[in-house]
Formats: C-alpha cells, sequence, structure tokens
C-alpha cells in the first residue's frame, strides 16, 4: 500500500486524467461532492484534493465556471494588487454555488483571488460579516412588482416567490438568514419593509404583524432547506426522491398494510409528484388563506 496520503492518492488520480486529456480543459473539474461520493472520503480529505491540484497549477476557480481544469500555457491567477469588497463577496458566493457554503473559508477566498488571507482582512473582518454580505448580495437589484397595498395576497405571494427563486439560484443563502435574530442586510431590508409594510395595511397590530411576516419568511426559508437537503442527498447518492421512494418502496409499503397505519396506507396507495416547488405554492397559498381568515376576525 502506498505511503502516500489518501488526499494526494486522489489528487494523483484526476491529475493522470487531466494529463490524459479525460478532463478536458477549461470543463468542469471535480467538485469536493464528488470526490467525497466517488472516493468515500471525509469533505475535509476532498478539500485536500482540490487544494494539492490548485497548487499543482492543475485547475483553477473562474467566477462563473466554479473549479475548472485550467487550460494549458494559461499562467496561474496573479496577485491583484488591490481589493474592493464586492470582488471578495462575489467570489466567495461562486465558491458557495459551486461547493456549498461549508467550503467558504478565508483562505479558499483568499486562494481564488491569488492574494494572501491577509489580506481579505483588510476588507472583511471575519468569516461571519462575509456570509452576511453574500446573502446580502444575493439580493442585490431585487425588484418588487408596481402592486398597490390594498392587493394585500399578490404582494405577499410577490416577496415571498422572490426569496424562493433566489434561494433557488443560491441555496446555501437560505442557511445564512435567522428567523429570531433580525440581520442588517440592506438589499433585504426593503423586500421584508414591503411585507410588514402590507400586514400593517391589512389592519394588524405590531403582534400579528410579526407574528405573520416571520412565519411566511420561515416557510420560505424552511422549504429552501428542504431542497438544499434534496440536492446534497441526490449528489452524495447519486438518486433522485423519486429514485429513492422507489428504491424504499417496498419496506414503506411493508409499514403501510398494518392497520395501525391508515394514513400511510392510503399516501402510499395514490400516486405522487414529490416536486418541491408545488409543495412551496401549497403552504404559501395555505398560510395566505389564514391570514385572510385572521383578518375577517378582526
Amino acid at each position: 500500500m502506498s505511503d502516500r496520503p489518501r488526499y494526494l492518492q486522489i489528487a494523483d488520480a484526476i491529475a493522470a486524467d487531466i494529463r490524459g486529456g479525460r478532463l478536458a480543459e477549461g470543463g468542469p473539474a471535480p467538485s469536493t461532492r464528488a470526490i467525497v461520493r466517488d472516493w468515500g472520503v471525509a469533505m475535509a480529505t476532498a478539500t485536500k484534493v482540490i487544494g494539492a491540484l490548485r497548487a499543482e497549477g492543475l485547475v483553477e476557480t473562474v467566477p462563473g465556471s466554479g473549479t475548472i481544469v485550467r487550460r494549458r500555457g494559461t499562467p496561474a491567477t496573479s496577485r491583484r494588487p488591490r481589493l474592493s469588497v464586492t470582488e471578495i463577496v462575489e467570489a466567495a458566493i461562486e465558491i458557495a454555488d459551486a461547493e456549498g457554503l461549508p467550503l467558504v473559508t478565508m483562505r479558499r477566498v483568499a486562494v481564488s483571488l491569488g492574494v494572501s488571507t491577509m489580506g481579505l482582512y483588510r476588507h472583511v473582518p471575519n468569516r461571519n460579516d462575509l456570509t452576511l454580505r453574500m446573502a446580502d448580495h444575493v439580493f442585490a437589484g431585487a425588484l418588487l412588482p408596481d402592486i398597490p397595498p390594498a392587493e394585500w395576497r399578490r404582494r405577499l405571494e410577490a416577496v415571498a416567490r422572490l426569496f424562493w427563486t433566489a434561494f433557488a439560484r443560491h441555496p446555501w443563502a437560505a442557511e445564512v438568514f435567522s428567523l429570531s435574530r433580525p440581520q442588517v442586510m440592506p438589499n433585504v431590508l426593503p423586500l421584508a419593509e414591503w411585507s410588514l409594510t402590507t400586514l400593517r395595511a391589512m389592519g394588524f397590530d405590531a403582534h400579528d404583524m410579526l407574528c405573520a411576516h416571520i412565519n411566511l419568511f420561515g416557510h420560505v426559508r424552511g422549504m429552501a432547506l428542504v431542497r438544499l437537503a434534496e440536492t446534497r442527498a441526490e449528489e452524495d447518492t447519486g438518486m433522485t426522491a423519486d429514485d429513492w421512494m422507489r428504491h424504499q418502496g417496498r419496506g414503506l409499503r411493508r409499514w403501510a398494510a398494518s392497520p395501525d397505519h391508515p394514513g400511510l396506507g392510503h399516501v402510499v396507495s395514490e400516486e405522487f409528484d414529490f416536486d418541491l416547488d408545488t409543495v412551496f405554492e401549497y403552504g404559501l397559498q395555505r398560510l395566505l388563506d389564514g391570514l385572510a381568515a385572521r383578518r375577517r376576525a378582526l
């Protein structure tokens, strides 16, 4: 057995694929999640693999493309004498979009920009501040339609769907938001104001406004986290939710056959298209139905 560390053995194998042309220049390099799945190693080991390949000049991070196989003859990313906060945030978002929020570290972002880690700290004080800036940047330029306050249902639908769409494009962002500890995000605050203004125009007091607002956003965020978990599970197992249900079908049907589980038995006997957009919309409409009933009761 080789004395070389496991991560270097994997890096050697991927490097051989790159040099042999089996991984095309300019094409996507194996992601850390793919390495975890295909090689059966921990995420920390997979991260070391990518670092080793980057150190050899075989891969690089390109804005809009994630980590790719570097083209031969292309110089490694040169050091940049000047940085902006926006440039740092956008580089971090590229990493998060490609490999997930846990892989966004100050060191990783610095490497992708070709600067020292200390260079980042001159602009961003810590990782927590960076992740907040990342989540806020996702909503830069977000526009809500021109809907009068009286049309409260359309307004609340619009802001909920805006968040749902943004979380679909950047799934990791849902992990950053807190329901119990409001965060100051300049691009997000106008969206919260839209929701709260709408609820106030409905005649709700501050208690109802806050409870409704938190529950509506909690639904969006909660469903976004379900979608994120499903995406990770599909990457890790290679099975979609429908594939998994088919795989588990025999065990579920065995449980459902018991007279003690009439609810499960009924559900299993019916066809169900597991579409999270449909489930999200169902929950949103039921919440809005509840707000309509609450308004009538005032």
